[in-house]
Formats: C-alpha cells, structure tokens, sequence
C-alpha cells in the first residue's frame, strides 16, 4: 500500500521528552517511518515542547502541536479529545491511541474509515496521584477502548492476562517495550559535578509518583549504613504534589543526589557510572528504566512485582516489594558482592526495537488488507 497514513494520539511527545510512553512512541515510530509506505502524524502538547526538541525532523514523521494547559487532570483529557477531532479530518488509515486516558475518545473515529488501534502500556487509574474523577475517567476509558478498538497490543503478557479476564477482545497481540544497546560514556563532568564517585553510587530512576515506592528506597539505604556510597535518584514530578514535596524533603535530610530530568550526555554518564540500578515500584507496565539499567550492564535489583519478574532477572535479584529491610540486606550483599551482569543477549533478544518495530509495522499492514 501506497501512503498508508497513521495517526498517533496519548503520548506528551518526542525526542526528549521524560516518560515510558514517550520513549515507546520515539523508537517504535522513528523505525516504522523508515518504511517509504508510511505518512505518521504525531499528536504532542505543547507544555513539553522547547526550542530544542520543538522542530526536530524525522524522516516520513509531521508533529501537530497542541496547546494544552498542564494540569494532571485535565491535561490528557483536553488533549485527547482535540487531537481526536483533528484526526477525524485527516484520512488516517489507522489511528493508534496509546493508554487508556485517550482512548476514551476514540469511538468518535469509528465514523472514519480508520483502523483503530490501542497499545495498553499500564493500569493507570490505580495510580494514588489521580483524583476520584480522574481514577472515574481512566478506569471508563479502559471500557471505552476495549470495545472500541480493532486491534488491542499488550506490552506484556501480565497486563493481557489481567485484561482478558474482563473483556472479551478479538484481535489482539503482545508486543513487548524495546530498549536500545547503549554506547557507554566516557566522560564522568556530570557525575563529578554532583560528588560522586565511578561505581560508588546507588541509582534509580522515574518520576516522583508514590507508586515508584522511592520513599522506602531511601529508608532502605539509609539503613545500609553505607558511608562511601551514595543513593541517587534522576527524575522528578510534572505536577507538584503533598507526595513529591515530601520526598524531596527526606531526600535532601538524608543526603540522596537528586537530579530532576535528566537527558542526553548527562543520562548517558549517570548510567555508566553506576554501581547498583534499584527499581522500587509498586506498580509498573513494562519497566523501561529498569530494561535501560540492563543495557547498561548495571547490576539490579527490583521488587518482586510481576511486571519485574517478567523481565527474568535472577531470583536474586528481586526483593518483596515495599520491604524496607529485605532491601537493604540486597543493597549490601549486591555492593559486597561486586559482581557485574550482562543482559545484553537477553535484551537483543526480547527487546530488540528493531524487531518490535517490524512486528508493529506487520501488524498494521495485516489489519487495513
């Protein structure tokens, strides 16, 4: 087919923008747009575009950029129905909504001739930050996409077994998160600028939701009582909240590193240099961060939630989630250890982008024959 024209609604945006979504949607559809067939619309919201990542060009990719106030309840919802309208003018042979927030919209395409599509990444409305109208909105949207979706991808077989349980979907797949094999840096600026040292510092990442459970990572290595280590955490919140400003607060009473969003060079250097990567969280899809931590070749640890196990760490690598004493016995046995990992087979394997792009881009071919 000739020009086959996608429509790409419920990511904040790409490049540089943080966010396992966003990160999904910049490898996934930077590959899939190399194939000369393709024309890919990109719906983003403008509070997360600079005048670094505003005009970036990608080959067969246009942006439409809309304004939209950032307000964690509001934000999506407006977005969403705004792009939906749009898309509904443009002659689209698929759109693919991505979670469940936007495709609460989506049956207004169902008078297009559209193909729609839906990748669920997570189970959103369980998340403490929302609202009790926003936890309505989330949880009526996963009912309004199941049945509204011609085509339902899972990014794991965890979240497709919770969802089959509920819906009865005829067409669906699951087509896991990628991670890309990194070129390590060799510069260490950024991490002497903060006062660590190579190797001598504990790290996580993500934003500063309670579901990340980093609250109790930092309990647990303060209760390690390791002095020549330090506990670093790169992210931050979009939306300032009682929780974030709490644990900023036990972050800097307890001498952790605390970044904010980091990118590039500077993301690059903090992986490199780690010595433990630790993925707390009480609730994740896939875990991107934690598969980023792997390419890196950082030894891990991750609570013991079943979006972690799926990864297929070693059984020593995982902890009770919320455990605040079986992870610092981890942390000190990982540190004394020294032993390095490499994941890399695993994820050339399992999460190749390339081969999840082509497996997308199949998949889209398959559904408008």
């Amino acid at each position: 087919m000739k020009g086959m024209k996608i429509g790409i609604i419920g990511t904040r945006g790409f490049p540089e923008v943080q966010g396992g979504i966003e990160t999904h949607c910049m490898e996934l559809y930077s590959r899939i747009a190399r194939n000369e067939d393709v024309i890919i619309t990109v719906y983003r919201r403008t509070p997360y575009l600079n005048d670094t990542n505003k005009n970036a060009g990608y080959k067969n990719i246009r942006f439409v950029d809309i304004p939209v106030p950032k307000s964690k309840n509001f934000e999506t919802l407006l977005h969403s129905f705004l792009a939906t309208v749009h898309a509904l003018f443009q002659g689209f042979d698929i759109v693919h909504y991505h979670n469940t927030g936007p495709g609460f919209f989506m049956p207004l395409l169902k008078i297009t001739r559209a193909k729609l599509f839906f990748t669920y990444h997570n189970v959103s409305y369980s998340q403490k930050k929302w609202s009790r109208f926003a936890k309505w909105f989330l949880s009526t949207s996963e009912k309004v996409s199941m049945n509204s979706a011609d085509h339902v991808i899972f990014i794991s077989e965890v979240i497709k077994s919770e969802m089959l349980s509920r819906y009865r979907i005829k067409n669906h797949r699951v087509i896991a998160n990628g991670v890309n094999i990194p070129v390590k840096s060799v510069k260490s600026d950024f991490i002497d600028s903060l006062g660590l040292q190579k190797k001598k510092y504990v790290l996580a990442i993500g934003r500063f939701l309670e579901e990340k459970g980093f609250d109790y990572l930092i309990q647990a290595f303060v209760k390690t009582g390791l002095k020549d280590y330090k506990l670093v955490i790169a992210g931050d919140t979009d939306y300032p909240t009682e929780y974030s400003d709490r644990l900023k607060a036990l972050a800097v009473e307890n001498g952790v590193i605390l970044t904010g969003f980091i990118k590039g060079e500077q993301l690059n250097q903090i992986f490199t240099w780690a010595g433990l990567y630790v993925m707390s969280s009480f609730e994740e899809g896939l875990p991107i961060a934690l598969l980023e931590a792997m390419s890196y070749d950082i030894d891990a640890l991750a609570s013991d939630i079943p979006a972690n196990l799926q990864v297929g760490l070693n059984s020593d690598d995982y902890f009770k989630v919320g455990d605040v004493d079986e992870l610092k016995e981890k942390i000190i046995n990982k540190i004394r250890s020294g032993k390095g990992n490499d994941f890399r087979e695993i994820l050339k394997q399992r999460y190749n982008w390339d081969t999840i792009a082509q497996e997308t881009y199949n998949v889209y071919i398959n559904n408008i024959n």
